[in-house]
């Protein structure tokens, strides 16, 4: 080869390794500068020729993971966490990449392995744990209707907050056609505009923008409410009288503003006092009194990347910050706080276990301290990105943030109403068995001791309407009897029989009548007691005299020989104005204890909805239902019982409650 030709080949070569030095140059400064989605495409361009770089690689996993693109982040750590001696770090985020996915099984193999390399960080064992059992994060699922919002776009639409019966929301939605010559920047972290805040109202009229004395060319949100309103915290890049601020690394941090509402206009807007230009303040909320304001900062003295601190007004003035502590915070990320009426806190994390991404959490509020955090499970939350939660605990709805496949654009907000268990208690003689009329009850949460309010349907009835995740303590009395309180467990809230979204389950409280001496006839205090015997002071239960009705086997609808019995109790009913009745239903033993549980309340409400459906007033008619519990053939379990003995306990019996 002549020696001019090998020159043009070496001088093309070196060259070429030039361009290439130059492009991956390019991309560290994009990366560097946090403009991921730019660095994405460089690193790409760059790799496609020189695929075996280990800087390029661990760079483009981390962008990916920046932008939230899951997929491509599991595809790049893959290759990544091969490279030896590779940060430890990497493994984690491998394992959460894999989680996001849903490939839980992958996930938990990169937490194990990440947790023996760094013994230190909890994560790695307590999220390998995890996922043993997925079970636990689905046992609320029932209780939620989830469904997106209307007023979603498809660029980001995140942390919605209530305002004026409306919802103020961030989005970095293109604005209208009219509107689009504003001043808005773009956002080199993933090229879309910075955040604005905009307002529904109802939650379903086509979103406006908020108020332009809040937005400006900069990111604005999250925010809060406060002051009857009148008053309002929010999140804005460092931005104020027109200045824009950097910290010394070049980097422009988010701060906290507060104003007040005056003539409809936000007024006298000021910095919160502990804002700093090297680090961020944001995402706040405050309590129902407005005295303690609760936000998110990697300020020194963070446990993780961000945490969860709370300041509180004094004489006009707000304090110091207080980290939350290990109790909330870890070393992910702890973000989105929200404090509901009765003060508690839900907020968003990647650090507590959960179903991947950032999953909500409530901690609630028992005497002025928070309570372990407890992940709310699926709908809400999913293995992607779940965050910005609110709620109003008096109608049991709310919305939340995601990131999750089958949403319209970046972020999504989703509406969400919630539909727990509905108690109904009776209280009976625990001798008679009979219901006991006009009893006092008293409720309380069991951690809280916040009493509950109750409903009396009627003298013998009281309903309850219980929130998911509480156990609750109920305590029955009544003159001349021994009162008597009984625990309500969450886990039973949780198997509450669900039918058409009208959840109710029937429990009864037996009452004891009082200890007597046998000389005295006084209350005894030790020796030798007898209670009063049964049939004095007490009636026995009376039984309709009306064929029993009875049931085919597993079947709940009504046969013709029950519909001319079900007919001859209505020619009582219409003679007896004044009646009550309770249906009692019971099934055989066959099946499970549970299922049989649910057949014999099946059998109650087809009894009942006959009745109902022939003019008799709900109000008159009192359902129970026992399962195989009461068998009046003696076939439990295990006993062989021909047909006859199983259909004679397959059976709806009439209990007079009232002439």
């Amino acid at each position: 080869m002549k020696k001019g030709v090998l020159l043009i080949i070496i001088l093309m070569c070196s060259m070429w390794v030039q361009a290439q030095r130059t492009r991956l140059r390019k991309a560290n400064v994009e990366f560097a500068k946090f403009n991921y989605k730019e660095a994405i495409k460089l690193y790409e361009t760059y790799l496609a020729k020189n695929p075996s770089n280990k800087e390029a690689q661990a760079n483009l996993a981390h962008s990916y993971r920046k932008v939230n693109d899951s997929k491509n982040a599991e595809k790049w750590y893959a290759v990544v966490v091969n490279h030896p001696n590779t940060n430890p770090t990497n493994k984690l985020y491998y394992a959460q990449a894999l989680a996001m996915n849903g490939r839980y099984k992958e996930s938990r193999k990169w937490y194990k392995i990440y947790a023996k390399e760094v013994g230190h960080d909890e994560r790695g064992h307590v999220f390998e744990q995890t996922y043993q059992n997925l079970a636990q994060f689905y046992e609320d699922a029932s209780k939620y209707e989830v469904r997106l919002a209307p007023f979603n776009s498809k660029k980001a639409d995140f942390s919605p907050m209530f305002y004026r019966n409306g919802i103020v929301f961030c989005s970095s939605r293109e604005p209208d056609e009219d509107k689009r010559k504003d001043k808005k920047e773009k956002h080199g972290w993933n090229g879309d505009r910075f955040l604005d805040l905009y307002y529904t109202r109802g939650g379903v009229t086509s979103p406006e923008p908020f108020h332009k004395d809040l937005n400006s060319r900069y990111h604005e949100g999250p925010l809060s409410f406060y002051n009857g309103e009148n008053s309002v915290v929010f999140t804005r890049n460092n931005y104020y009288n027109g200045k824009f601020k950097k910290s010394k690394e070049g980097i422009n941090k988010l701060k906290l503003y507060l104003a007040t509402i005056v003539s409809d206009k936000f007024a006298e807007i000021t910095e919160f006092p502990y804002n700093d230009d090297e680090y961020s303040v944001g995402h706040p909320t405050l309590s129902s009194d407005g005295t303690t304001l609760y936000f998110v900062s990697d300020m020194p003295g963070s446990l993780g990347g961000t945490d969860i601190f709370k300041s509180t007004l004094q004489a006009g003035q707000w304090g110091p910050p207080q980290n939350l502590g290990s109790g909330i915070n870890t070393k992910g990320n702890e973000m989105f706080p929200f404090l509901d009426a009765d003060n508690n806190l839900f907020f968003a994390s990647n650090g507590h276990a959960g179903l991947g991404g950032l999953d909500i959490f409530l901690a609630r509020n028992i005497n002025g301290h928070f309570a372990p955090p407890e992940n709310l499970g699926a709908p809400v939350n999913s293995s992607k990105d779940d965050f910005g939660f609110i709620m109003d605990t008096d109608k049991n709805e709310g919305y939340f943030s995601s990131n999750r496949d089958g949403g319209v654009g970046d972020d999504d907000i989703y509406y969400f109403k919630l539909h727990p268990c509905k108690i109904a208690a009776v209280v009976v003689d625990s001798v008679t068995g009979r219901m006991i009329d006009r009893a006092h009850l008293e409720i309380h949460e069991e951690d809280t001791k916040k009493q509950v309010i109750h409903v009396n349907a009627s003298k013998y009835l009281f309903t309850l309407q219980t929130k998911i995740r509480t156990n609750y303590l109920i305590t029955a009395s009544k003159e001349g009897y021994v009162p008597k309180t009984i625990e309500i467990t969450h886990q039973q809230l949780i198997d509450c029989k669900n039918q058409d979204r009208k959840i109710v389950d029937t429990i009864k409280i037996a009452l004891g009548p009082p200890i007597i001496a046998r000389k005295t006839g006084k209350p005894s205090r030790g020796g030798n007691i007898l209670r009063t015997p049964p049939g004095r002071g007490w009636d026995s239960t009376k039984i309709i005299q009306v064929k029993t009705i009875y049931y085919d086997l597993d079947k709940y609808f009504i046969r013709p020989d029950a519909v001319k019995t079900l007919d001859e109790l209505l020619v009582i009913l219409y003679r007896n104005p004044k009646m009550r009745i309770g249906l009692s239903s019971h099934t055989d033993s066959r099946n499970t204890s549970k299922y049989n549980v649910q057949l014999s309340q099946r059998r109650s409400q087809s009894a009942l909805q006959y009745l109902v459906s022939r003019g008799i007033s709900p109000q008159r008619i009192i359902v129970d239902w026992f399962g195989e519990t009461k068998l009046v053939t003696p076939c439990p379990d295990g006993v062989p019982c021909n047909e006859t003995q199983h259909q004679l306990n397959r059976r709806t019996e009439v209990i007079v409650l009232e002439e």
